[in-house]
């Protein structure tokens, strides 16, 4: 369980370094992105990591990631999931991927600063508190 922090991948990053980045200590954190290859998701994630923003977290949810492939040459042909389980995949939290959000048609909207609680194994993401009064 934590609150809900997170978006897009390309845009939290560039709030790392800036007093924007929000305060992850104990937050879910969602992800999506749109058309980087994957090596860029990993230069990303390994920003996001060594900005502390991986630490402390309860759990992670990565969404879509529409058209996320290499178009050019590939550079050690890793795969999105491969890079997701190198970066997330020994923090000791649960993590799943491909949660319907992110920029896809019918895709779900995510309250950021929501209480909810993740169930990797069930690929689950439940909202703990009504968001809308």
């Amino acid at each position: 369980q934590g609150k809900l922090l997170g978006g897009n991948l390309t845009v939290l990053t560039a709030l790392a370094g800036t007093p924007y980045l929000p305060d992850f200590n104990g937050a879910i954190l969602f992800l999506e992105d749109v058309d980087e290859a994957e090596y860029r998701i990993d230069r990303m994630l390994t920003q996001l990591g060594q900005a502390g923003v991986l630490k402390n977290l309860k759990g992670v949810v990565f969404g879509q990631c529409t058209d996320c492939v290499n178009k050019g040459t590939s550079y050690g042909a890793f795969t999105l999931n491969d890079v997701l389980t190198q970066h997330l995949g020994g923090l000791g939290i649960p993590v799943y991927q491909g949660a319907w959000f992110g920029h896809i048609t019918d895709q779900f909207t995510l309250p950021v600063g929501g209480m909810a609680e993740i169930d990797a194994d069930a690929g689950t993401l439940r909202l703990l508190e009504p968001v809308v009064v």
